[in-house]
């Protein structure tokens, strides 16, 4: 089982009003990403890069933000 991650109450990472995020590993995300705007998903936030990998936030049709990641 992967664990999850703790953000503080005041973390400007999510909505405060959305109290859990999901996030869900992809093997590619640039092909994710064209999969995504071909279907009409609208993205969040701009693809980032870090230590931890390739990140993108999407809202889904209730306002929610779930994010995808490539390790």
């Amino acid at each position: 089982m992967k664990k999850g991650t703790v953000f503080i109450e005041n973390d400007s990472y999510f909505p405060t009003e959305q109290q859990v995020m999901l996030n869900f590993q992809v093997h590619n995300l640039n092909q994710t990403m064209e999969h995504l705007e071909q279907i009409s998903v609208l993205l969040a936030k701009k693809k980032e890069i870090s230590e931890f990998g390739k990140f993108i936030l999407n809202e889904v049709p209730e306002g929610r933000l779930v994010e995808l990641w490539e390790k």
